[in-house]
C-alpha cells in the first residue's frame, strides 16, 4: 500500500490513545491502566493528595493517567482530557462547587492557565 507524503497512520498505540475517553465515567475509567501499584497521586505544592482507597479510585486512575501521559505535569491540556473522562460527573461538579474537589482543581488549573507537577506515588 502507498501512503501520501506526510500521511500518518494511524498505530494500535495511537489509536487507543485516541480511544481513552469513551462514554460514561465507569467505562472510561475501565480502559486505563490498572493502579495496582498506586499509593496516591498528588501535587506537592498544592499539599494536594489522593490516596488510592475505596471511593478514590476513579480519581486516582484518571490523574495517574494524566500524569503518564503528560509528562509529570497537570496544566490545561491534561486537565481538559480529565473533565472528559469524568464525563458525566463533570455538571454535577459545576453546578455543586466543592462537592467534587479532583474535578474542581481540573476546573481551576484550566481558568487561570496553572501548570503543576503530578507525582505518583507507588506502593
Amino acid at each position: 500500500m502507498m501512503l501520501a507524503r506526510n500521511t500518518a497512520v494511524a498505530t494500535p498505540a495511537r489509536q487507543a490513545a485516541r480511544n481513552v475517553v469513551v462514554h460514561g465515567l465507569k467505562e472510561n475509567v475501565a480502559r486505563l491502566a490498572p493502579i495496582t501499584d498506586v499509593a496516591a497521586v498528588r501535587i506537592p505544592a498544592l499539599g494536594w493528595q489522593v490516596p488510592n482507597v475505596e471511593g478514590k479510585k476513579a480519581s486516582v486512575a484518571i490523574y495517574a493517567h494524566l500524569a503518564s501521559k503528560y509528562g509529570g505535569k497537570l496544566n490545561a491540556a491534561a486537565a481538559q482530557e480529565g473533565l472528559a473522562l469524568y464525563d458525566e460527573v463533570v455538571a454535577d461538579a459545576r453546578a455543586r462547587p466543592g462537592a467534587h474537589p479532583n474535578i474542581d482543581l481540573l476546573l481551576q488549573v484550566i481558568a487561570d492557565g496553572s501548570s503543576h507537577q503530578l507525582v505518583v506515588d507507588k506502593q
